[in-house]
Order: C-alpha cells, then sequence, then structure tokens
C-alpha cells in the first residue's frame, strides 16, 4: 500500500541530484526526512550555510508514510517516565513534544503554508478494564507535570470509515 501524501503528492518528494563534486557548508545534515529538513530549516533561518544527504527522495521514508499526526501523547508513556526518571524528566519529554508542535504551528503561519493543520484533543481507548487503571495512572502522571488529562466515559467521533478490529485500544484524553 502506497502513502496517501506520496501517491497524491508525488511532487512533495521529487527526487535530489546526486552530489557529483564536493561541495562546502557549514552543516551537513544526513537524512532528508522531517527532521533533516526541520534542522535544515531552523538552521539556515539563522544564516548557516546548509547541505542535506539524502540518499534517496525527500521525506517519502518514514516521513512520506506516516499519517502526519503531531502529538506529544505517545500512548501510555508519562506514568513510566515519571516512575522511571521522574517527574523533571517526565515534564522536559511533555514540555519538548509541546513546543516541538507549537514550532510546526509558527511555521506554518510565518511561511503561509497552506495545509489541514488544526488542533486536536488526543485519546487513548481500551476495550479491557484490566487497563483502566493504567490509563487513570497516566491521566496522574499527565496533570503532575503540568499537562492536560482528563478521564472520559465516552466521546463524540464519527467512526464511519472505521472498521472494527479486535486489537486492544486505550481510552482516555490527553
Amino acid at each position: 500500500m502506497k502513502s496517501l501524501w506520496i501517491e497524491e503528492e508525488p511532487n512533495l518528494t521529487n527526487e535530489i541530484e546526486e552530489l557529483r563534486e564536493d561541495q562546502e557548508t557549514e552543516v551537513c545534515i544526513i537524512g532528508g526526512g522531517i527532521t533533516g529538513i526541520s534542522i535544515a530549516y531552523e538552521l539556515t533561518k539563522r544564516g548557516k550555510k546548509v547541505i542535506i544527504l539524502e540518499k534517496d527522495k525527500l521525506a517519502e521514508k518514514a516521513t512520506g508514510n506516516t499519517t502526519a499526526k503531531i502529538t506529544s501523547q505517545h500512548d501510555l508513556i508519562y506514568d513510566y517516565l515519571v516512575e522511571n526518571y521522574g517527574i523533571k524528566y517526565a515534564k522536559k519529554y511533555y514540555n519538548s513534544n509541546q513546543e516541538a508542535i507549537k514550532n510546526i504551528e509558527e511555521i506554518i503561519k510565518s511561511e503561509n503554508i497552506e495545509c489541514d493543520f488544526e488542533k486536536q484533543d488526543a485519546y487513548v481507548f481500551t476495550q479491557d478494564a484490566k487497563k483502566v487503571e493504567e490509563i487513570q495512572k497516566e491521566i496522574k502522571a499527565v496533570k503532575a507535570i503540568g499537562g492536560e488529562a482528563e478521564f472520559a466515559k465516552t466521546i463524540e467521533a464519527n467512526l464511519e470509515n472505521i472498521q472494527r478490529s479486535n486489537k486492544i485500544s486505550k481510552s482516555s484524553q490527553i
């Protein structure tokens, strides 16, 4: 199955020219995925001369095959981080993710990028009653680091195009 981004917008991942001669630069970035491109963008905004080296097409591999969802909620991570590394570390992780989202929003505005960026609530679901306690611990951890989270027994959602699956999913808003 091909990515929607690659199939619908094939010019977004144009092939780049092969490096045929030595180049002089201040910064050389290996990899033209979202991370490499983002770093190159930030550095060029700061006046640095940057070259990106990519063996295939820009933003096509992992980046091109994503859902393009950006979030600071990655499954049940914050209780784990608090328990294993402490509140200070978990808060740093959360804040860096929140800052990245804010940065993306600012780039979209400053560069007048026409896209479907919009903020939405994130949810983690479960059909397993045993997992509810884990979700409640996650909510407590998120609140302890200054994030917003609540336990929701119901949500409004259009699931018309989603097929049921037997996989366990999880439930809470973070």
